[in-house]
C-alpha cells in the first residue's frame, strides 16, 4: 500500500514538506504506520511498513512563472526514497506553492519502473493514487475502449491501474488544453469513479477497490477517499489546513554552514504570515543553506539530510482563514491533532481564493447515481469561487455633459453625481 501527500499554500521549500518533517513522506517510505493489513498479499505488502519500490515528487512553479507554461515538473526514481541523493539535493533548492509526493509499494504484477512511479502528469494536470482498482486485469481493456484518442495517448503505463485511471479522468474533461473550473474537475472525478465501477459491474468484478486519488491543475487540488464495496475498510487519508506552517526551533549541536545551529532562527511561512497577512510567501531555509561551506547542502552524501535536518512542524490557526493545506495518507507532522480523517467515500476540494487564502469543501461520492444535493451545492460554491477569483476590475468611464459645469456628472448607467471628481472610477469585485 503506497503512501502519498500533497501540499498547497504559499511557495515553500520542498524539503519543508517532503524531507524534514518528523513524520515526512520519506520516513513513511520505511516506517509507514497506517497501511491496511491484507494477508492475501505478499508479506512485505500485506503486513510490512516498507514503500521501497520507487518514489516521485511533482511540483508547480510559483504563479507568476506559470502563465507561459502551466505544466508541472517531476522527478521519479525506482530507488528507495530514503536513499536517493538527488531527491535530497533537489528538495533543498526548489520552492513551490503546490507539491505532490508519493512512495510506492508495487502490487504483484505491477512492474517496478519509472513509468509506473507516481505522480503521473499530462499537460497541466498531475495525478497520484494510493490503493488498487479491483479486478484491473479483467476490466482494463474495457476501460481503454471508452477513451478518446487524446486520453488514450496520455496513458503512461498500461501496466498501471493508476495510470489508466488518470486517463479515464482526462477522458471526462471537456478540454485537455484549457484550464477548467473547480466544479468541472469535481464532476470529472465523480464520473471517473462511476466509470470504473460501471465496468466492474458490467463484467461481474467484485474485488475490493481502494480509490484514493489526488489530482491538481496547479490551482485546485482534489482528493478522494473511496472504497468499494462500501462495507470494506478504506485506505487512510487525512487533511490539515491552517493559517501557517511553522518549523520549530531545534536545540542541537549539529552545525549547518556558517549560519549556526540547525533550526536556529529559522524563518517560516507561518512566521511571515504572523507579521503580515498581506504577504503569504515565505520559506524556511535553514541558515547557511545553499551557501559556500554549508555542511549539509555541500556534503558529498546528502541521503542523511532528512535525519540531520528533521524538525517538528506545526500547523497554526488564525481568524482570517486558511493559507496552507495538506492531504496525506498519514499525518506528516508529529502533532496528530492538526489532522482530520477524511470520511469514507468522500471528495475533498481545495481551491485558491483572492489574497492567498484557501477554501476547502467536502462532499460524499455516490458513483452510478445522480449527484447528491451536497455535491451539487459544492459545485455551485466552487463555480462562484472561480468566478470571483478570475473577475477583473472594470473601469467605469464617466460621460461628461454640459451639466457638469453646474456641478453634475452624468454616468453611463443614467444616474448622476454632484461635485467635481475624476472621470475614471474603478469598481472592484
Amino acid at each position: 500500500m503506497c503512501r502519498l501527500m500533497a501540499y498547497i499554500g504559499p511557495p515553500r521549500l520542498i524539503a519543508d514538506v517532503v524531507l524534514w518533517p518528523d513524520r515526512s513522506i520519506i520516513k513513511q517510505s520505511y516506517d509507514a504506520r497506517e497501511r491496511l493489513q491484507d494477508p492475501s498479499l505478499p508479506n512485505h505488502l500485506g503486513f510490512g511498513n516498507l514503500n521501497g519500490d520507487g518514489f516521485g515528487i511533482g511540483w508547480y512553479t510559483p504563479d507568476e512563472l506559470r502563465e507561459g507554461d502551466p505544466t508541472p515538473c517531476m522527478y521519479k526514481s525506482i530507488t528507495p526514497a530514503w536513499n536517493n541523493e538527488n531527491l535530497a539535493r533537489l528538495s533543498c533548492k526548489i520552492i513551490s506553492p503546490l507539491v505532490f509526493a508519493h512512495v510506492r509499494a508495487a502490487y504483484p504484477g505491477m512492474p517496478v519502473s519509472e513509468q509506473n512511479c507516481h505522480p503521473f502528469h499530462w499537460g497541466r494536470y498531475i495525478w497520484m493514487h494510493n490503493g488498487i482498482v479491483g479486478g484491473f486485469s479483467k476490466i482494463k481493456r474495457k476501460l481503454l475502449e471508452q477513451l478518446s484518442d487524446a486520453a488514450y495517448n496520455s496513458v503512461q503505463s498500461f501496466h498501471s491501474d493508476s495510470a489508466v485511471s488518470f486517463a479515464v479522468f482526462l477522458n471526462q474533461l471537456p478540454d485537455l488544453v484549457h484550464q477548467q473550473s473547480p466544479d468541472v474537475l469535481v464532476t470529472a472525478m465523480q464520473a471517473t469513479i462511476s466509470a470504473i465501477c460501471a465496468v466492474q459491474d458490467q463484467l461481474g468484478v467484485q474485488d475490493v477497490s481502494l480509490l484514493n486519488f489526488v489530482v491538481s491543475d496547479g490551482s485546485t487540488l482534489i482528493a478522494t477517499r473511496f472504497v468499494r464495496p462500501e462495507a470494506e475498510g478504506a485506505a487512510t487519508l487525512y487533511y490539515a489546513e491552517g493559517g501557517s506552517y511553522d518549523r520549530q526551533e531545534q536545540q542541537t549541536t549539529q552545525q549547518h554552514g556558517q549560519g549556526g545551529a540547525i533550526g536556529a532562527a529559522v524563518a517560516t511561512a507561518g512566521a511571515d504570515d504572523a507579521a503580515s497577512d498581506d504577504e503569504p510567501h515565505g520559506s524556511s531555509i535553514p541558515p547557511g543553506a545553499g551557501q559556500d561551506g554549508c555542511s549539509v547542502c555541500g556534503a558529498s552524501n546528502l541521503v542523511g539530510s532528512s535525519v540531520l535536518q528533521e524538525a517538528s512542524y506545526n500547523i497554526g490557526y488564525r481568524e482570517r482563514g486558511a493559507r496552507v493545506a495538506f492531504v496525506a495518507s498519514e499525518p506528516t507532522t508529529g502533532s496528530t491533532t492538526d489532522w482530520v480523517s477524511v470520511p469514507k467515500n468522500t471528495v475533498v476540494v481545495v481551491t485558491r481564493e483572492k489574497g492567498g487564502f484557501l477554501s476547502m469543501l467536502q462532499s460524499s461520492l455516490s458513483p452510478g447515481k445522480a449527484p447528491s444535493p451536497r455535491l451539487q451545492e459544492v459545485s455551485t460554491c466552487l463555480a462562484s469561487i472561480a468566478q470571483g477569483v478570475h473577475t477583473k476590475s472594470r473601469a467605469w468611464v464617466a460621460r461628461r455633459t454640459p451639466q457638469q459645469q453646474q456641478g453634475s456628472t452624468q454616468l453611463q448607467d443614467g444616474t448622476s453625481r454632484t461635485g467635481t471628481w475624476a472621470q475614471n472610477s474603478l469598481l472592484g469585485m
